[in-house]
Formats: C-alpha cells, structure tokens, sequence
C-alpha cells in the first residue's frame, strides 16, 4: 500500500535558535522541534536527562496518604496482597513492588488473574478468596480504575483497597481508600502518561520515603530504586507508553541499569535472549525481552514471571526463564496459525472497498494471542481491527486501532452490544455475546464512516526532514544518539532522500529473499540501502528508469569488525506514485 509523507515544515528560526545555544547541527534541532520541543531549556533536558530531575513522587494523586497507610500496614503486621496483571507492564509492577515491601519485612503476597478464566483486573470471586485467606490490604498495580462494583466488595469484606493504575478513568470512579491515577486530580506538576510500574516505582520511592526518618531514604534503599529501574524500563517500553518526560528519564536510565543488572530473574530472561553484555536498546525490549515476558500469561499462567523476577535463587531463575522459552515458541506457533487464519478470512469475507474496520470471529482461536492478531492486522491493512476469540458462549476480544481513530471511545458508544470494554486510543479488550457479533461489526463501521475520511485509510509516515546523502553521515548518526531510547511519542528520525540514482544490481536477500538490498547514489555520494520486507519490489526497483525516492532511517551495520553507515528503507516512492 502506497504511503503518504508528511514531510515536517521548517522552522529556520527556531533551529538557530536551539542549535546555537546547544551547539548542536541544524538538523537535530528541527528534529527536536517536530516532537514539540521547542525551548532552550527543554531541548538540554531532552537531550542530557538526569536521575536528579525526576519530580518527586508527590505530584502524584493520593500517593501521600496510600504510602502512610502502606507503612501503617507494615508496622502492624498486617497481610498485604498486590494485585497485579497479566501483562509485561503488570507483572514488572508486581515485582518491583513485591520486592519494595519485602525489604521492609513486610507480610506481603501477590496475584495475578489468570486470562482465560478470570480476565482483567480486580474480581469478585479473587476478592473473596483473599478474604478467606485473611487479606487485610489490597495493593492494585496497572489495573482497577474501572473497578466499582470489586471495590464495593472488598469494602463490605473490611479489606481496604489501593488502587494505582494509568488507564483511562470512566465518569464511575470506585470507591477505595486511596487511588493514585495521573489522570485523576492532576495537576500542572503531574506527569501523566506513566505506565503502570511507572507508578509502582513512585509508589515505592513514596513508601520508602515515608518509611525512613525526615524522608531520607537509605544508600539501600536508594540502590533499590536505582536497580529496579530496568523493571521499570521493561513495562514501560512493552507498554508503548510515550517515552517523553518522567518516563524518558526512567527508561534511560533503566535500560542501563537492566544490563548491569543483579536481580536473577533479570540476568537468566537477558541469558536467554542472547542480551548478555549488550548495549541494550527499545528494540531489544519490544522484540526480545517482552514476548518472552507476556508469552505465559498469553498461553498459560503468567505469575511464573514473577516468581522469576524476585527470586534470589539462581537456578531457580534460569529453569523459569527456560520455560518462558519454551511457552514463547508455543505462542509463535500458535500466532502463525491464527494469522494465516485471519487473513484467509479477510480475502474471502470481506471487501475492503467498503469495510472499515475489520472484525473477525473464531472458536478455534486462543483468548490470548488475538491482541498480537490484531495489532498486526491493523498495521497490514491500515484499518481499526477487532480479533475476537469465541469460548463457552463467550467472545473475547482485543482492538487495535491506526491513529485516527479513538478506538475505546468508539467502543464505549456500542457498549449496550458488549459484556465488557476496557483500555486505551489506540488499543482495548471486550467481551461480547457471539449472537451480538454481527450487529457490532455493522455499528462499529457505520461509527467509523461517519467520523474518517478516505485518507484516514492511508497509511502515513512522519518524515523528519527531507536531506541530502551527504548530510546522512556518521558525524550525523553519533549525534542522533543524543534522541534515544526511541518509542511511541519519540520516533528514531526519520529522512526523505530524493531523486537517487539506483547503482549496480538491486538483488534480493534473506532465507526466501524476503528483503531488497540496493545501491543508491546522488552527486558524489553512494550509500547500501535495505530494504526489510520489500524483496517483492525488486521487479520495479529495476524497471523504473533506475531512480527513486526513499524514507530512510539511518544505521550502522557492524560485521567482523567492521562498521559501515547504512540507510534501512521505510519507503519507496517511484514518479508515478507523488
């Protein structure tokens, strides 16, 4: 499908201003302006930001008065259970708070709903069961907001109950002792796009805080919290939060401390990656280290990892991280077979031409891997995408949407047709009666029709600057360097290289030939293009009159010792196609 570029405009006067004052090029200060960076003061923190600089943990909402009861709670001996999630994000808060209480001795637990039987968030059959267990405080982490009725319960049970959570709220707020929600009562100083061990990590910077004379935490303690950065580093990249602000910070830092790390969960999931001794990136989290982190608790049951991440045992760590290995291999599996299913389903019961978005239905399809499903569809066919996993009269559900298009929003209008809905913009899960299927599908793309247009269903990339060659260097990369960690709010740059002539041979590459690797050069200046996924663009690379237009990232290839500046192609774009 042929994308649109949307080619940043320039700001000449802003750059010099930036670029002057920081002494960096021209061209990295535009880049900084088109992620609406556009003063002095803040460009410097963007690009050198500092442990120092995070706001202290009392911006946050209820954050004082749940780290006093916290504390209250540890003092007096009481069972504190922290109820987690499924996901890479609430698991890593399970552990970083597991591990936070534990060093104060603390009697504590955790919980982690198992999907397919219990679903998302808090439960009243769960409650009930921590009741009878002698449950005195509730510890929520990356869930709960929605969690009226369960807080009901618990409060009739004299359990109280914490929520921390970075959902969306609904205009029902639940009624529980204590809720610390950056979109709930923020302020100017609050930052508000946190993940959910976002909050952990401030939570128990808060307790350990309110724990310790004057709030003087210990060199411990502080050691702690620097450790448990990688924690926090890992949910909040598998998360796809925005990497700006607070969370730019800790994931920074965190991914150093994450390949530093002590904590033997961490060292075996890094083993059994192949991440040992490697300067870690974004990537390695999103492709690597998350998949092997959620593959449990798509296919089975997910509080193994925690058991993995506040282990002291070593060996016991490297055997979970074995099996994390094995149960990933398992969800491949099984995804290959779905999405095969999927698309077979799209070529033969749907027409694009006139459908939106697309919602499909299986009862051989598995609970858990249909969010990965629907992610992938949405990218492949650039459309809203709703999977939906049919069971014991049930249908569960995940939608993944393009950016122009609020998918829980649309949801929240078609809940008369749904059991339940949850989530975010851009990502939710529902349940849903099979009978109901067919009319949600219909009032999804009626819903749809009435607020895109037809360029909505365009896919689109944002282009940082349209360069020359010679301007792609290595003097260039170095300084990129300056932007990462790369993630959702902080794109890698991102350049429009025009009017190239194609040199030599464009040849196909990889096991099927499934990647195009080229030649391109203008004036005096020849560079290695790749390609990924574009080996089936060979015919036309060949047959276009030997020039093109490219949207490039750029990169550098080590092999054997050797390092050479490379352009990984987003795009082409021959004559025909402006």
């Amino acid at each position: 499908m042929s994308k649109r570029w949307l080619i940043a405009p320039i700001n000449r006067e802003l750059q010099t201003e930036i670029a002057g004052n920081l002494r960096i090029s021209n061209l990295l200060a535009q880049i900084l302006i088109n992620r609406g960076i556009t003063e002095v003061c803040a460009a410097k923190n963007f690009l050198q930001p500092q442990i120092a600089t995070l706001a202290d943990p009392s911006n946050l909402p209820d954050i004082e008065k749940a780290s006093v009861r916290i504390n209250e709670a540890i003092r007096n001996g009481e069972n504190i259970v922290i109820y987690g999630d499924y996901d890479v994000d609430g698991l890593t808060a399970t552990s970083l708070m597991y591990r936070c209480l534990k060093m104060f001795d603390a009697k504590v637990s955790y919980y982690i709903p198992e999907r397919l039987e219990e679903g998302y968030g808090l439960n009243a059959d769960a409650i009930t069961q921590l009741k009878e267990e002698g449950t005195n405080l509730i510890l929520t982490v990356d869930c709960g907001i929605s969690a009226c009725r369960e807080a009901e319960i618990a409060r009739s049970y004299g359990i109280e109950l914490i929520i921390t959570d970075h959902h969306q709220p609904s205009q029902e707020i639940p009624d529980a002792f204590a809720i610390i929600n950056p979109k709930l009562k923020a302020t100017e100083k609050t930052f508000r796009d946190f993940s959910g061990v976002g909050i952990a990590f401030m939570l128990a910077w808060s307790i350990g805080q309110h724990y310790f004379p004057n709030k003087k935490v210990s060199k411990e303690f502080k050691d702690f919290l620097i450790s448990s950065m990688g924690l926090v580093a890992l949910g909040t990249i598998a998360d796809v939060v925005p990497l700006v602000g607070e969370n730019r910070i800790l994931t920074k830092y965190g991914l150093g401390a994450l390949q530093q790390t002590t904590i033997p969960g961490l060292q075996a999931l890094l083993d059994i990656s192949a991440l040992s001794n490697i300067n870690l990136d974004t990537s390695h989290v999103g492709y690597r280290l998350g998949p092997r982190l959620n593959a449990p608790g798509r296919v089975g049951d997910a509080g193994i990892v925690v058991e993995m991440l506040t282990t002291a045992c070593k060996e016991k760590a490297k055997e979970i991280a074995l099996f994390l290995e094995e149960e990933n291999k398992r969800r491949r599996i099984m995804q290959l077979d779905i999405l095969s299913a999927a698309r077979e389903k799209i070529l033969n019961e749907i027409n694009l031409d006139e459908t939106l978005a697309i919602v499909l239905a299986d009862h051989g399809w598995h609970p858990g891997i249909v969010g990965i499903i629907a992610a992938k569809i949405a990218e492949e066919f650039h459309r809203p995408a709703v999977m939906i996993a049919v069971a014991d009269e049930i249908g569960h559900g995940s939608a993944r949407s393009i950016p122009s298009f609020h998918m829980l929003e649309a949801l929240e209008c078609c809940k008369n047709m749904l059991i339940s809905v949850g989530g975010h913009a851009q990502a939710a899960g529902l349940k849903i009666h099979p009978d109901n299927i067919k009319d949600f599908r219909t009032m999804l793309n009626q819903m749809m029709a009435q607020r895109l247009m037809k360029e909505d269903l365009v896919p689109f990339l944002n282009i940082d600057a349209e360069v020359d060659l010679s301007l792609l260097n290595r003097g260039l990369l170095m300084e990129l360097r300056l932007l990462s960690p790369h993630g959702e709010g902080n794109h890698i740059p991102l350049f429009a290289a025009k009017n190239l002539q194609i040199v030599g041979k464009p040849r196909r590459i990889g096991s099927n030939g499934q990647h195009l690797s080229f030649y391109v050069k203008q004036g005096n200046i020849s560079m290695k293009a790749i390609g990924f996924g574009m080996g089936e663009k060979i015919d036309r690379l060949q047959q276009n009159g030997r020039t093109c237009s490219l949207a490039v990232v750029l990169k550098e290839n080590t092999w054997m010792n050797n390092s050479n500046i490379e352009l990984e192609v987003r795009d082409i774009k021959f004559d025909d196609e402006w």
